[in-house]
């Protein structure tokens, strides 16, 4: 029977021999393969219907944001090395990525992901995978059955590892991306922060095969939006690049700031619009975006 319970759907990401488990709060997985129907003159009717795509597949999830992994002297999780090394490769081409959950596989590559920090709350991330296969491999393979999660804590290659350490709002540091303002002097306080970052990738198709024989990664676009309390009115037409950091931390086993911490650096970053708001029983905050590309 392929009943399969929440308990044992454990997400598993594989890349470039590193396996890690995912704390994820879901998983959706979709594969579809595109028909047209052709007709012609003379007959009336349908002549059948075509293929006129290689299938393709996705999978999305959403996870909390774990830090302690170590990644090539990068900590924190599997998705945000893969995140940003990608977004900073000078390369073109890229490794795809292997992506388990209750049985089913999927292999190819990141085109989204986010994560958020706010005050007194902990971080959560979620991730999107395009599906493309590659040569005789199809885009999704397997079947529904248990896969129950292993409870190490840190990272594996040969065997999958559980990272752990929870990022949280209370012990993180984001506060490179605070507002100051020169009249009069002032520097806002941070609320909350959305990071999202968005990748394309090129599947290069040749004829008497399906799936692609190779993928190209091609531009990325990466976004912050701030709440504040402070409202920069001097937004100018052609803002200064600068260079941010993001320092997500969680707790300690005292109950203090964790030594772990996940960097996420934006370079390039330029403020695009600024904004204020004013509600009942609130003070007035602010929101400003910061956006990047690649």
């Amino acid at each position: 029977m392929a009943t399969v319970f929440y308990d044992k759907a454990m997400v598993n990401v594989s890349f470039n021999g590193i396996n890690e488990n995912i704390l994820a709060s879901d998983c959706t997985i979709n594969l579809s393969s595109s028909q047209q129907p052709l007709y012609s003159i003379g007959t009336k009717g349908t002549l059948g219907q075509f293929p006129t795509a290689a299938r393709v597949g996705d999978i999305s999830f959403n996870f909390i944001t774990s830090i302690t992994g170590s990644y090539h002297g990068y900590q924190g999780n599997l998705i945000n090395y893969i995140a940003s090394g990608v977004k900073h490769s000078t390369s073109s081409q890229c490794s795809g990525v292997e992506i388990k959950c209750a049985g089913i596989t999927g292999y190819g590559y990141l085109n989204s992901y986010s994560f958020n920090v706010g005050s007194n709350t902990v971080s959560t991330s979620s991730a999107a995978f395009t599906l493309y296969g590659s040569g005789s491999a199809t885009p999704i393979s397997g079947f529904l059955f248990n896969n129950k999660g292993n409870t190490v804590v840190g990272v594996g290659t040969s065997s999958p590892s559980l990272a752990t350490g929870i990022a949280h709002g209370r012990t993180s540091d984001i506060s490179a991306l605070k507002t100051s303002i020169t009249a009069p002097t002032d520097e806002g306080n941070i609320f909350a922060a959305d990071y999202s970052l968005s990748m394309n990738h090129n599947p290069v198709y040749m004829v008497g095969q399906e799936f692609p024989l190779t993928s190209f990664y091609t531009t990325a676009a990466e976004s912050v939006n701030v709440t504040e309390d402070i409202f920069n009115k001097d937004l100018k037409f052609n803002e200064t690049a600068a260079d941010y950091r993001l320092k997500l931390k969680g707790f300690n086993s005292a109950g203090g700031v964790g030594t772990d911490i996940m960097e996420v650096g934006i370079s390039g970053g330029k403020v695009i619009s600024t904004s204020a708001s004013a509600g009942l029983d609130d003070i007035v905050r602010s929101q400003k975006t910061i956006n990047a590309a690649y």
